[in-house]
């Protein structure tokens, strides 16, 4: 069952607006989940609402809001945008929080003077989200909740202020056929091309319980060039196409579990836990890393952002669709220690991950074969990527290490077989072959849909429809020789 193309095939409080019932579960279980003080989704500025059932929607919200707030003096044209801005986009994202998630809440902050709001749009600055929510709260459209200092044991600690929409504004929100379909998530401009400073050093987090590595350094302000004014137009004619097509997923009851399963457990998730998956975020952007706030560059990273598809995982994936049809996923196999070899003009050719001495030590020890491939896989990205001691990066959950092998006899297994391209490891060299893949990428999604047809991008493994296999075989094999002189190696997805 298609979760975007299909809705039928779902009961309809999992698609469409309705007041009471918020939770997919067994009927029995089904109860209207209070807004509780500081749990919920954090207020996002990008969600928005599908016009032209928003326009005609919020025209009604905004006179049923004057009503209950009546005004001395007319609102000026440029404060009555930025009101119906903030009313839109706070009721956007309730809906958002209603339809996708286990807890309707919404959670913002009230002060004027709140520094999380500081590079935020000037809409929603200087305390103006807290007044918004105030008028719709006395106009009976949301439940709200103010912020404030509670006791945590022996200290205090403060939560953020929350709302909810009411089933009076559910209601009004239904006979506008609002659905999973009626939500956006839109970038501005400025924001389709960002550029970060180096990675700090990793912290400690205390609620973890562990050294914690922040993905991302500072971002850098910079001024627009005539390249990335170029990537910005481009990226804009991407995402509008994008906006234009049906991009599903195709789960079953099952997959659907496994997916909201792994997505709840993920400690990078943001806001409360998934009831399902929110397919509106197709919008994309470029991440540049390593940047110099004195002397801006965008030599390193590059990567492409954003849509809901790049965070299903690999085994689910084939569940995409678009426009109801059926997908197929190729990508470039052995992608970055390939780029390497053939950035030294090296063939570098055969299963690149397979380590002759791993190969026998689980022969030795029983092991099927390729059991430790995804720790060696997971090394080589961390001495292409890396720039200090592997032994220090910590080991992800779900691989498994050779028990009897130390980290320093892998990377010697490795250096070894690797050893015309050895003298990259430890030097961070995967950014730049981030900001090679990731204009090949750019390329191929954009010739596509300069073509008419639909290229869904995972870094370096592309998604589109059965019928375009052999075409994007082909752009892939062009646009990676064009870079780098040699065929690459591609192999379809499971």
């Amino acid at each position: 069952m298609d979760l975007d193309s299909d809705p039928g095939l779902w009961p309809l409080a999992d698609f469409a607006i309705g007041a009471g019932e918020v939770e997919p579960v067994a009927a029995d279980e089904k109860t209207r989940v209070p807004i509780l003080p500081g749990k919920g989704t954090f207020f996002d500025e990008h969600i928005d609402l599908h016009d032209p059932a928003g326009a005609a929607f919020m025209a009604r919200i905004l006179i049923r809001y004057d009503e209950a707030n009546p005004r001395v003096r007319a609102w000026k044209a440029k404060d009555l945008t930025s009101h119906t801005t903030r009313i839109r986009k706070l009721l956007a994202n309730g809906m958002r929080a209603h339809l996708h998630r286990k807890l309707p809440s919404i959670l913002y902050f009230r002060g004027a003077d709140s520094k999380h709001y500081r590079d935020k749009p000037g809409w929603m600055r200087h305390g103006a989200l807290g007044g918004a929510v105030d008028g719709l709260a006395c106009s009976g459209l949301v439940t709200a909740i103010n912020g404030g200092l509670v006791h945590d044991g022996p200290e205090m600690t403060s939560w953020a202020s929350s709302y909810s929409l009411t089933d009076e504004l559910l209601g009004i929100a239904a006979e506008y056929g609002f659905s999973a379909k009626s939500i956006d998530h839109r970038y501005e401009p400025t924001e389709l091309v960002q550029l970060f400073s180096p990675k700090p050093a990793p912290i400690y987090d205390w609620n973890k319980g562990g050294l914690f590595q922040p993905n991302k350094g500072k971002p850098i302000k910079f001024e627009p060039t005539a390249q990335t004014l170029e990537w910005v137009a481009t990226l804009a004619a991407i995402n509008a196409f994008y906006r234009q097509q049906n991009i599903g997923f195709g789960l079953t009851p099952d997959d659907l579990a496994l997916w909201l399963a792994a997505e709840n457990d993920n400690p990078d998730r943001t806001g409360a836990p998934y009831r399902m998956p929110e397919l509106f975020k197709k919008d994309l952007y470029r991440v540049f890393n390593d940047g110099d706030a004195a002397d801006p560059k965008f030599d390193k990273g590059g990567r492409l952002f954003g849509g809901w598809w790049m965070s299903v995982k690999e085994g689910l994936r084939k569940a995409i669709t678009i426009n109801g049809q059926p997908t197929l996923e190729i990508d470039y196999a052995e992608c970055h220690p390939r780029m390497l070899y053939h950035r030294a003009g090296v063939d570098g050719d055969g299963e690149l991950y397979t380590v002759p001495e791993i190969a026998d030590y689980e022969a030795a020890t029983g092991k099927a074969p390729r059991t430790y491939r995804p720790y060696v896989k997971w090394l080589m990205q961390v001495l292409i990527n890396g720039r200090g001691r592997p032994q220090a990066v910590q080991l992800p959950e779900k691989i498994i290490k050779p028990p009897d092998l130390t980290v320093k006899q892998m990377v010697g297994f490795i250096e070894a077989l690797h050893q015309p391209i050895a003298g990259a490891f430890r030097t961070g060299a995967g950014l730049d072959l981030m900001r090679i893949e990731s204009d090949i990428a750019l390329e191929i999604v954009s010739t596509a849909m300069a073509e008419g047809w639909t290229v869904l991008s995972v870094h370096d493994s592309f998604i589109t429809t059965i019928d375009r296999q052999d075409r994007l075989e082909a752009l892939m094999t062009d646009a990676y020789y064009q870079r780098l002189a040699r065929t690459p190696s591609l192999k379809k997805a499971n």
